[in-house]
């Protein structure tokens, strides 16, 4: 029986869009270059992983893209809020979660400074009984350690668990502990996927 919901944020309970913020702001020809060295490089995820500040990451991504400096600062000042968007209605599926006695959790890849924006602006305080967030503990998924952390922080039965998540690979490593897992291919199809396991 499953007790504990474990939530991924990204394309989860929240979008994570950069194109919103490229297509705003970056001219044409430097798009690809932009999406490909702020977005899918390195230094994002040792943002993630907690080993990089965003004053460091400017000026890294700033020699690599001088001319779009000003958007590099524009992105990072503002908390990279301009890509992460809530997803409303996906948010209040969990607070029925709650109404209904799961105990429930976040377990997520994220920035320490988007995360604390993004946990007010949410109001994750008072949905979640606990969360495990990759720049607090150094650690990312789908890396086994950030899984065992979970479960021995809040004391959870694997297999009494449940997370959901949009890649398969995080989901393979909550398996990889004896956790539950489903993957969430589409954030709209959540209540559908709630419902199939019979959560609601």
């Amino acid at each position: 029986m499953i007790k504990n919901i474990v939530f991924d944020l990204g394309n989860v309970l929240i979008k994570y869009d950069p194109m919103e913020f490229i297509l705003k702001n970056i001219k044409s020809e430097n798009r690809k270059q932009f999406y490909d060295i702020i977005f899918q490089g390195e230094e994002w995820k040792k943002l993630d992983r907690g080993v990089l500040s965003y004053d460091e990451a400017v000026e890294i991504f700033s020699q690599k893209i001088p001319e779009e400096r000003e958007n590099i600062v524009k992105l990072f000042e503002n908390d990279v809020q301009d890509v992460l968007f809530p997803i409303e209605k996906n948010i209040e599926l969990v607070k029925k979660l709650k109404e209904k006695g799961y105990k429930l959790y976040i377990l997520s890849n994220f920035h320490e400074k988007a995360f604390y924006k993004m946990k007010e602006k949410c109001e994750f305080e008072k949905i979640f009984h606990g969360y495990i967030v990759s720049f607090e503990n150094h650690l990312l998924k789908p890396e086994k350690e950030i899984y065992e952390v979970l479960l021995k922080r809040f004391e959870l039965v694997p297999e009494e668990t449940l997370f959901i998540d949009d890649i398969k690979e995080n989901i393979d490593g909550a398996i990889g502990v004896g956790i539950q897992g489903k993957q969430l291919k589409n954030y709209n199809e959540l209540e559908k996927i709630l419902k199939s396991l019979k959560l609601f």
